[in-house]
């Protein structure tokens, strides 16, 4: 009889935490798509050896049938030995609201490092970042990862 009351006990137990809502769950909405576009970079500043600002366009097309926010994105390039530049792993807070079925963009710079003048001036350089997002059914993050050429207009 006692190993059936726990028994019943450990049952009832688990199916409320089974029910219940999770922390760390996603929100049921469409993921929005993103991108990530280069504005200036090494070309535009004459190739510099050391640091640098770049200047990124980042678009975001909420495909929700609400209004997403925006809130942070961090970045950092991942390319081990090559590329034009080099960016540390950084993050930039933002409140840009982008209203259902649409797209909103904003500028950043970023710090990085340029290598100069040489054979790495052309090479592309791959940046891996994570967008946050608020909406009225929670909190959500993206996971991106592009790769930006580097040759001039």
């Amino acid at each position: 009889m006692r190993r059936f009351q726990l028994l019943i006990l450990s049952l009832i137990v688990f199916a409320s935490c089974a029910s219940s809502k999770q922390a760390g769950s996603k929100p049921k909405i469409a993921q929005p798509s993103v991108g990530l576009q280069q504005e200036v970079g090494p070309a535009q500043l004459g190739y510099p050896y050391g640091p640098i600002e770049i200047k990124y366009n980042f678009a975001v097309q909420n495909n929700a049938a609400e209004t997403i926010t925006l809130i942070r994105v961090d970045i950092q390039s991942i390319n081990p030995a090559g590329g034009a530049y080099s960016l540390r792993r950084n993050f930039y807070n933002f409140k840009q609201q982008i209203p259902a079925n649409s797209v909103g963009v904003v500028t950043f710079w970023a710090k990085g490092f340029g290598w100069g003048r040489g054979l790495r001036e052309n090479e592309p350089v791959s940046v891996r970042g994570v967008a946050y997002f608020e909406s009225p059914s929670g909190t959500f993050q993206k996971i991106f990862i592009q790769e930006l050429s580097q040759y001039p207009d």
